[in-house]
C-alpha cells in the first residue's frame, strides 16, 4: 500500500536521491547531506509536538520505496526573514495635459512573517501518472485540518519560476545576479536554502524595482511557474488559493496564499468512527488520516459509511492507519 508517514533518520539516503532530482529552485529541499539531515531532526521534533517542520514522505510499503516528499512549515518569517517581492501598481495623473502613467513596482517584504507554508512537493518519476501526485498535495491539508491548533491563520505556497529551453530563469539573469553579483542561480538558492538570509538583507536595494525598465524576458515571467510546477499551480487555485503578487526574489515565481479554513480539504474532510470489515467492495474512494501526530498516516482507499456515521475500512487500512475499531480517522472523498 501507498502512504505518508511522518519522515525519520533512515530516510536520508532515498531523500538525497529525490532531492537531486528536484532540481534547481527547490529552495526548501537544496541535495546536501548535512541540510537534509538537520531537517529530518526538525521533523521529528515537529511530530513529536515541538517544532515547526512537518517532512513527510510517501512510501511504497510493499517495497520500501520513497515515492516523493511534501511538507507543512509553521511561523514561517521567524527565524530567518521569508523575503518575496510584491509587485504593485501606480497610476500618476497630469491633469494639465490629460497625461496618465501606470507603473508597476516591486518591492522587498516579509510579508508572510508568523504564517505557515506548504512546500517540498517532490514526486519521484517512477509514480507520475498514477495519480499520486493529489495525495502528496492533499496529505498535508489534512495535517492542517486535524491539528488546527498548531499552525497560524493562513496558509502560503511558493512555485519555482520559469526557466527557459536553456533552462536559465530570464529574472534572475536580468535582476537577481545584479545584486548578488559572483553568485550563480544555483548558488543564490542553496544560501537562501542553509543560511539566515542575512546575505538578502545586506545586498537587495532599498528601493522598488521599476518593472516597466526591465527588459522584456525579465517582466513576462514575473509570477509565471516553472512548466514542471503548473500542476501544482492549478491545484493549488482549485484549493482556494489566490496570487496576489507576491514573487521570489530569484526567479519571480508566484506565491500564493489562503486562510486554513478556505482550503477545500480542510473544509470538506470530516471525522468518522472506524469500523474495520473484511470486504468493503461498495463504496467511494477517499483520503484517509488518522489523529496521531506522533504517527501521523495518511491513505488513499475506498472506503463506505454506514447509518450511524462509521466509516467501513479493511484490516488492512486499519493497519497501515494504525487504528483500532472504535478510533476516529478523518476523510476526505474523493
Amino acid at each position: 500500500m501507498i502512504i505518508i508517514r511522518p519522515a525519520v533518520a533512515k530516510d536520508l539516503d532515498q531523500l538525497y536521491d529525490l532531492a537531486e532530482r528536484a532540481g534547481p529552485g527547490m529552495t526548501t529541499f537544496p541535495p546536501n547531506h548535512e541540510v537534509l539531515s538537520r531537517k529530518l531532526e526538525a521533523a521529528q521534533a515537529a511530530f513529536a509536538g515541538d517544532g515547526d517542520s512537518y517532512l513527510m514522505v510517501m512510501e511504497d510499503t510493499a517495497t520500501g520505496q520513497l515515492l516523493g516528499t511534501s511538507a507543512v512549515y509553521s511561523d514561517i518569517g521567524i527565524d530567518a526573514p521569508f523575503y518575496s517581492f510584491v509587485m504593485l501598481t501606480r497610476t500618476q495623473h497630469c491633469f494639465e495635459y490629460n497625461l496618465r502613467s501606470t507603473s508597476k513596482t516591486l518591492h522587498l517584504v516579509n510579508e508572510y512573517t508568523g504564517d505557515c507554508e506548504v512546500g517540498t512537493l517532490i514526486l519521484h518519476p517512477d509514480a507520475r501518472g498514477r495519480g499520486l501526485g493529489k495525495l502528496l498535495t492533499k496529505c498535508r491539508y489534512l495535517l492542517l485540518a486535524q491539528f488546527r491548533e498548531r499552525f497560524g491563520a493562513r496558509v502560503i505556497a511558493e512555485l519555482r519560476g520559469w526557466l527557459n529551453e536553456d533552462h536559465q530563469s530570464p529574472f534572475w539573469e536580468h535582476v537577481g545576479k545584479i545584486f548578488f553579483p559572483g553568485l550563480s542561480f544555483k548558488e543564490a538558492d542553496y544560501m537562501s536554502a542553509t543560511t539566515n538570509n542575512q546575505f538578502i538583507a545586506d545586498l537587495m536595494p532599498e528601493y522598488p524595482i521599476y518593472v516597466e525598465l526591465l527588459p522584456k524576458e525579465a517582466q513576462d515571467v514575473i509570477g509565471k511557474p516553472h512548466n514542471d510546477g503548473r500542476p501544482a499551480f492549478n491545484m493549488l487555485l482549485q484549493e482556494g488559493f489566490r496570487w496576489e503578487n507576491c514573487v521570489d526574489i530569484f526567479d519571480a515565481g508566484p506565491t500564493v496564499h489562503t486562510r486554513v479554513e478556505d482550503i477545500h480539504t480542510v473544509a470538506n474532510s470530516q471525522l468518522h468512527p472506524v469500523a474495520i470489515t473484511d470486504t468493503n467492495t461498495e463504496g467511494f474512494s477517499a483520503l484517509l488520516c488518522n489523529t496521531s501526530l506522533a504517527h501521523f498516516r495518511v491513505i488513499q482507499d475506498v472506503v463506505s459509511i454506514d447509518a450511524d456515521n462509521q466509516v467501513h475500512i479493511s484490516a488492512s487500512a486499519a493497519s497501515h492507519l494504525q487504528v483500532n475499531q472504535g478510533d476516529n480517522v478523518r476523510l476526505y472523498r474523493l
